[in-house]
C-alpha cells in the first residue's frame, strides 16, 4: 500500500523527536547525522520504539544530510543517506502498513538577495538528496522544520522533479503565526499546495497548547492532509539537563484537542518520547477524522493573502511601453528604480503588482525574475508575470514567492498548451484573454465562446476555473463607440457563469483627453458589471461623469461632445515613482537611490545629523514596523543594507579611520550549531547603529570564543543556538565568559532560547530578534 492511500480518512501516527532523545540517551549530536553511520544500532533502536509505542510512521534521521552542512562528496553523502533510510526500514521490517519519511531539513544559508545562496543552488542541494533517495526505499519526503517559504519552494521543486515519491511539506512557525521571514500558515498552505505537496504539517517551535489555533488556520487553509508534530513545550535547562515543561500526559490532552480540530495525523517533535506517542495513542484514537471543504480562492506573496472577489486592483506601470525612464532603468539594470515604482503603487491601492519588462536589448529570461526578486523583498503583495517569452515566465514563476497569475494565456491550442502546464506545476492562476488566431471577436457571444474553449482546456490539465481571469478585452471607444459595451456585457455574461474577470483597462481612453476621467468612468461601469479584478495605474479613481459615462454606453454616436468638453482639461498629476528623502530611502529599500541622495545632500557640517535623524530615525521606524507585524524580515534586512551603503559612504567621506564605535561585540553560534541566519540579521543591523561586530561564525566552540575574547577586547559577546542539542554548548560558553571577565555582557537569542534560560545560564540579556537586541543594548551603550 502506497503511503497517501493509508493515511486517507484515518487516524495515523508519526514518531517523535531524534535529537533531543539522542541527546538525552548520551550522545554527541553535534552532527547527529553521522550516527547512521557510526552507531547504526542505536538509530534502528530509536525508530522501533516509536513504532512499539504505535506510530505508523518513522522519519529518518538525515534532518542535516545535505552538502553544505556536512561538506563532504556526493558520494560520502550518499552513503550517509542510505543508512539513514536503511536504519529506519530495519526498524519497520516486518510490520504491516508502517512507513519511512525521508527528513529534509532547511539549509543553513539565506536565499539571495538576504543571504548568498541562489535559489538554484538551494534547489540542487536538494536534488543531490533527491537523487540519493531514489537509491534506497523510503516511501515519501518530508521537508520539515523549514521557516523560509522560498527555501521550501526550492525543497519542494527538487524532490517533485527527480523522484517519483510523494513529498510532504512542514514550517515552523514563532507563536505570532508567522515565520522568521514574516511568512504566515495561509501563504504557506496556499504556496505548497500549489507546488504539488501530497501533505501538508506544522512542527517544532513550541508546545501543543500554542500550535492549536496555528492547526485551525491550516486547515482552514487546505484541502490536503494535515499532521502537526510540535515540541514537548518549552526547553528548559536545569542542572546541566535540557528539561520540557509539558509532560506527555499533558501532551495528549492538548493533541486531542488538535485531532477534534479535523488533524488526522498527529506526532511529537523536540523533547518528546516513545511516552508521548503512546499516550497520544491513547486519548485519540478513536476521535472521528472530519474536515472543513469550503476555500476561498486567493493568490499570495511569501507574507500576504489576497482574495480573488469581490476585486482586486493589479498594478500596471511596471511596463518599459511609453516610459523612457523606465527603460533606461531596465537597459542600465537599475532595479532599484523598478522597485521604488512598485513601492509608490503600492502605497497608492494597488494589491498586486503585474511585471512585464520586455523589450529591446534586455534579456528577458535573465531579467524578468531577477526584477521579480529584488520588488518582493520591498513590496509585501502578489505578483502578476507579464511576458510573452515562455522561458521568461518560468524563470519567474521558479523564484516567485507566493502565488502569481500568469498573463496571459488565449483561445490557441498551441497558446494553452504550452502555459496550461506551467500553471499546473507552479500553482498559478491565469488571466485568459477572450481571443484566438482568428483575432478579437467583434461580438460579446464570440468572446465567451472563447472563454469556454479556454474553460474546457484548462480542465483537461487539471485547472479549476476558480483560477482563471478571463479578459473580456478592452478596445479603444474613439475607434469604435461600441468597444466599451461589448466589453461590459461580456463582463456581464462571463460573471454570470461564474467566472472571473479582468480588463486592461486604460486601452478604452486611448486617442481622447482627460484618459483619466473616462478611465474612471469605464472602471465604475465595469465593476457594476461583476469585474473581478483591473489591470491599471492605481492612481486611477473611480468616478460617474455625465459624458464619459454616455460615451462609453454608446449613448453618444460619436466622440466630438467629450472631446470639446476636455479638450482645455489638465490631467491629474501622477505622483512620483520612487522616494528621494535619505529616510524614505532606507524605508523603502532603495540603496542605489538613497546612495545617490546622501552624495548629494550630506556635507561635512550636517552628516551627524544625518546619521541620527535619517538613517538611525529610519532603522528605527522599520525596526517598529518589524515588531508591530506591518514589516517582515525582507524589509528589516534591505533597509538595513540600504542603511549600510549609506553610513559607508558617510564614514569615508567624512569621519575619520579608527574613530569610537558605539561597542565592540563578538557574534557566534555554539558548538554543535551550524545554522547562522538569525545571527547574520542581528550582525547586519546593529553594525547599522554603530556596534563594531567580529563574527566567529557557526559552530565555534568555547576555546575559540575566548580566544578571540582576548584578542579583540570586547563589551558584549552574543551567542546563537537554533538547536536544542547545542544549549549546554551555549551554557558552557556563558560560564566560561563570565569566569574570565564578569563585566562582559552576554547576549543570547535563538528559536530554543527563552529568558527563563537566559536567567538560568548566567546570560545578561536575551533577544528574540534584532530589533529586540537594538532596544535591550540602548541602556548600556550612548546611541552615536
Amino acid at each position: 500500500m502506497k503511503v497517501l492511500d493509508f493515511i486517507k480518512n484515518r487516524r495515523v501516527y508519526l514518531d517523535g523527536a531524534i535529537g533531543s532523545e539522542l541527546l538525552r540517551q548520551g550522545f554527541d549530536t553535534s552532527h547527529a547525522d553521522n550516527l547512521n553511520l557510526t552507531n547504526p544500532a542505536a538509530i534502528t533502536a530509536l525508530a522501533k520504539s516509536y513504532l512499539e509505542a504505535g506510530s505508523n510512521i518513522v522519519f529518518t534521521n538525515s534532518f542535516g544530510c545535505n552538502l553544505l552542512k556536512h561538506k563532504c562528496t556526493v558520494a560520502e553523502l550518499e552513503e550517509m543517506i542510505a543508512a539513514a533510510v536503511k536504519n529506519a526500514k530495519s526498524a519497520a521490517f516486518g510490520r504491516e502498513n508502517t512507513f519511512v519519511g525521508y527528513s529534509a531539513g532547511p539549509l543553513t544559508e539565506l536565499l539571495q538577495p538576504f543571504g548568498k545562496l541562489s535559489f538554484e543552488e538551494a534547489y540542487e542541494e536538494y536534488k543531490v538528496q533527491a537523487l540519493a533517495v531514489n537509491k534506497t526505499a523510503a516511501d515519501f519526503i518530508v521537508c520539515e522544520t523549514f521557516t523560509d517559504i522560498k527555501m521550501l519552494k526550492a525543497a519542494i521543486l527538487a524532490f517533485k522533479e527527480n523522484t517519483e515519491l510523494s513529498v510532504w511539506a512542514s514550517m515552523s512557525f514563532n507563536d505570532n503565526g508567522r515565520t522568521f521571514s514574516g511568512n504566515g500558515v495561509r501563504n504557506y498552505a496556499l504556496i505548497a499546495e500549489g507546488l504539488g505537496a501530497d501533505v501538508l504539517g506544522i512542527n517544532c517551535g513550541f508546545g501543543p497548547d500554542k500550535m492549536l489555533p496555528l492547526a485551525k488556520e491550516l486547515l482552514a487553509a487546505t484541502k490536503l492532509p494535515v499532521y502537526i508534530k510540535p515540541n514537548a513545550g518549552l526547553p528548559k535547562f536545569i542542572n546541566g539537563k535540557t528539561l520540557y515543561d509539558i509532560d506527555a500526559e499533558r501532551f495528549a490532552d492538548y493533541m486531542a484537542e488538535i485531532a477534534n480540530c479535523g488533524v488526522s495525523i498527529l506526532g511529537g517533535c523536540c523533547g518528546t518520547n516513545p511516552e508521548y506517542v503512546k499516550k497520544t495513542v491513547e486519548k485519540t484514537a478513536n476521535i472521528p477524522v472530519s474536515r472543513p471543504t469550503t476555500l476561498p480562492a486567493a493568490i499570495c506573496s511569501a507574507t500576504e493573502v489576497t482574495e480573488v472577489k469581490p476585486f482586486i486592483t493589479i498594478g500596471e506601470r511596471v511596463n518599459p511601453t511609453g516610459k523612457p525612464r523606465l527603460k533606461q532603468a531596465l537597459l542600465s539594470d537599475d532595479i532599484d528604480y523598478v522597485t521604488s515604482m512598485c513601492v509608490a503603487q503600492l502605497e497608492k491601492g494597488a494589491d498586486v503588482l503585474d511585471f512585464n519588462v520586455g523589450m529591446s536589448g534586455v534579456d528577458e529570461p535573465s531579467l524578468l525574475p531577477r526584477v521579480i526578486t529584488a520588488a518582493q523583498a520591498a513590496v509585501n503583495c502578489p505578483v502578476c508575470i507579464d511576458s510573452s517569452n515562455i522561458t521568461a515566465i518560468e524563470n519567474a514563476l521558479r523564484v516567485v514567492s507566493g502565488v502569481p497569475i500568469i498573463n496571459s494565456v488565449n483561445g490557441d491550442k498551441e497558446v494553452m498548451d504550452k502555459l496550461f502546464p506551467l500553471a499546473k506545476k507552479y500553482g498559478a492562476y491565469l488571466i485568459a484573454i477572450c481571443l484566438d488566431k482568428n483575432g478579437i471577436p467583434e461580438t460579446a457571444d464570440g468572446r465567451v465562446a472563447i472563454a469556454k474553449r479556454i474553460l474546457a482546456r484548462a480542465a483537461e490539465y487539471g485547472i479549476p476555473k476558480n483560477k482563471l481571469f478571463f479578459d473580456a478585452l478592452t478596445l479603444a471607444v474613439s475607434v469604435n463607440t461600441e468597444n466599451a459595451n461589448i466589453t461590459l456585457n461580456t463582463v456581464k455574461t462571463l460573471n454570470s457563469l461564474g467566472l472571473n474577470t479582468v480588463l486592461g483597462l486604460s486601452n478604452v481612453s486611448f486617442g481622447l483627453p482627460a484618459r483619466d476621467v473616462i478611465n474612471g468612468a469605464f472602471l465604475t461601469l465595469a465593476k457594476e458589471a461583476g469585474l473581478t479584478a483591473a489591470i491599471i495605474n492605481p492612481d486611477t479613481k473611480e468616478n460617474t461623469n455625465e459624458l464619459a459615462v454616455n460615451l462609453l454606453l454608446g449613448k453618444d454616436t460619436n466622440c466630438e461632445k467629450y472631446i470639446t468638453a476636455f479638450s482645455d482639461y489638465t490631467p491629474v498629476k501622477v505622483s512620483a515613482d520612487y522616494p528621494t528623502s535619505v529616510f524614505d530611502c532606507i524605508l523603502k529599500g532603495l540603496k542605489t537611490e538613497g546612495l545617490n541622495e546622501v552624495k548629494r545632500t550630506v556635507t561635512a557640517d550636517n552628516y551627524f545629523e544625518v546619521i541620527n535623524r535619517d538613517i538611525i530615525g529610519a532603522l528605527n521606524e522599520v525596526g517598529a514596523r518589524y515588531e508591530s507585524g506591518r514589516a517582515f524580515l525582507p524589509q528589516l534586512i534591505i533597509a538595513a543594507d540600504a542603511a549600510a551603503a549609506m553610513l559607508d559612504y558617510i564614514k569615508s567621506a567624512y569621519i575619520a579611520e579608527g574613530e569610537k564605535s558605539v561597542a565592540v561585540m563578538l557574534i557566534a553560534t555554539v558548538k554543535g550549531d551550524i545554522h547562522d541566519i538569525g545571527k547574520n540579521i542581528v550582525k547586519a543591523v546593529l553594525s547599522n547603529y554603530g556596534y563594531k561586530i567580529y563574527d566567529l561564525g557557526k559552530d565555534v566552540s568555547t576555546e575559540v570564543i575566548l580566544e578571540n575574547i582576548k584578542l579583540r577586547k570586547p563589551q558584549i559577546v552574543g551567542l546563537s543556538a537554533l538547536m536544542t542539542t547545542s544549549l549546554n554548548n551555549m551554557e558552557e560558553s556563558v560560564r566560561a565568559i563570565k569566569n574570565y571577565d564578569k563585566n562582559i555582557i552576554v547576549m543570547i537569542g535563538g528559536a530554543v532560547v527563552s529568558d527563563d534560560f537566559r536567567e538560568a545560564i548566567g546570560a545578561d540579556i536575551y533577544s528574540a530578534d534584532a530589533q529586540e537586541a537594538v532596544r535591550k543594548l540602548a541602556p548600556y551603550f550612548a546611541a552615536l
